[in-house]
């Protein structure tokens, strides 16, 4: 459930809780004053028949004087008068106002409760005439309750419209800036690091704008320093092509054209059966050989370290360590390389990441123990060179042209490649995870 479903559900449950809690205790309310009303009405009304009573003391006319009692509760709120016979037959019966705007039936029976008939005490003259009886009504003092209900209900109701429209605007107002917040990261997220937040509309979320834009910023940065590199890198990989292309046209066409000419020249003898000279010839071919394997072999080691050509991954690193561990005898090294899967341009990027890793380590870390790895795991061969220094530099990871360049030769061959804080916060742990060649070859 989202937030803002969450939100303007508690305040509905609020809400409603309070509309429950108001409609109870007008319900109550309404039935306490109504008994209070008609145990009142009850108790005016008899003190009113006596007065009654007392005043017409001196009347002989027993029946007006009983009519003159029922007449005076014509048009009361809350009180019948009834006149019966002795023998139970009505005589007379005064009329109720009628409310105004009567109640519901069913607030009624929840409100008004039972009608209470109570006999009035008549001196004996009148008594023998009949019996005079009260009955409470509480039609109109129900109709009263249900109005207040009404009134009170209705302020809750338009109570609740407007704390449930003013937690609507206010939970748009608030959620907009997060709202604009995951388009922004959408955005970066597709490469598009130009993208700013501005005009944070709550003092709690100006610290999240701030850190994005910065965030922002600085992957712009990197993406620059990216660019930048990689036409760097385009640009000195023509140069060496070109000088590559040069050298193969200088060196190696001419005496590609000297074979060609002897070859000839020895076929032509053999088949002349003249054989003077084609010693000479076939000398003259060696040589042409030797000396293009001799430039071809300076070429690859241009293109590919000498160490790698001769001694291969394993022998390769351990030279490596071995330079570096004459120079620094206080450093201790582990070194354990299983790298039989990779193929000769794999095994390349592995050495410049082991040789650069060593390099940085060494010179700007300050470490006592270094520990390489290169080892396969399932289908992936993984890269692991952490030491125990000083940790890098606030701002080196993402500036180092050292690490830039390792990242770029991993990515290169399809692999992945991170630097993070080594083992208990100390010093740093290159990784980078290979292919292995075999994997990397697509099956036909």
């Amino acid at each position: 459930m989202s937030l803002q479903r969450r939100l303007i559900i508690s305040v509905c449950l609020v809400l409603l809780l309070s509309l429950a809690a108001g409609a109870t205790l007008t319900y109550v309310h309404a039935i306490a004053k109504v008994r209070t009303e008609t145990q009142a009405a009850l108790a005016v009304g008899r003190r009113l028949v006596q007065n009654a009573v007392d005043d017409s003391a001196e009347q002989t006319d027993t029946a007006r004087r009983l009519a003159r009692i029922v007449g005076d509760f014509n048009g009361d709120r809350h009180l019948r008068a009834t006149l019966r016979d002795p023998a139970g037959a009505l005589i007379l019966q005064s009329a109720l106002q009628p409310p105004a705007a009567p109640a519901p039936a069913f607030f009624l029976r929840l409100v008004g409760g039972p009608k209470v008939i109570a006999s009035v005490d008549l001196p004996p003259v009148l008594a023998a005439r009949g019996q005079l009886l009260l009955e409470t009504d509480a039609q109109n003092e129900v109709a009263e309750a249900w109005g207040d209900a009404e009134l009170g209900l209705s302020i809750l109701a338009v109570f609740f419209c407007l704390v449930l429209a003013l937690t609507v605007a206010t939970r748009r107002a608030a959620l907009r800036p997060l709202q604009e917040l995951c388009a922004a990261l959408t955005r970066i997220g597709a490469g598009d690091y130009d993208i700013r937040l501005a005009g944070a509309n709550a003092s709690e979320l100006e610290a999240v704008q701030a850190g994005f834009n910065l965030m922002a910023e600085r992957l712009a940065d990197m993406e620059l320093q990216n660019r930048l590199l990689q036409t760097r890198v385009q640009c000195i990989q023509e140069e060496e092509r070109s000088e590559v292309a040069r050298d193969l046209h200088d060196e190696i066409a001419p005496f590609l054209f000297a074979v060609s000419a002897d070859a000839s020249l020895i076929r032509q003898g053999a088949n002349t059966r003249n054989l003077d000279g084609i010693d000479a010839r076939a000398g003259g071919i060696l040589t042409s050989v030797s000396h293009m394997q001799k430039h071809l072999r300076h070429v690859l080691s241009r293109l590919m370290p000498d160490v790698l050509l001769d001694l291969g991954l394993s022998g390769a690193i351990e030279t490596l360590v071995h330079f570096w561990q004459s120079r620094r005898p206080d450093i201790a090294f582990t070194v354990h390389v299983d790298a039989d899967v990779l193929d000769d341009r794999q095994a390349c990027v592995a050495f410049r990441v082991v040789q650069e890793s060593l390099s940085n380590a060494v010179r700007h870390a300050n470490s006592t123990r270094i520990d390489i790895r290169i080892e396969q795991t399932g289908s992936s061969c993984m890269i692991k060179v952490i030491d125990n220094g000083s940790g890098m530099p606030q701002g080196h990871v993402s500036k180092g042209l050292g690490l830039l360049g390792m990242r770029e030769r991993v990515a290169a061959i399809g692999g992945r490649f991170h630097v993070e804080a080594g083992p208990g916060g100390t010093g740093i742990a290159v990784h980078a995870e290979l292919m292995s060649a075999r994997e990397a070859v697509a099956p036909l």
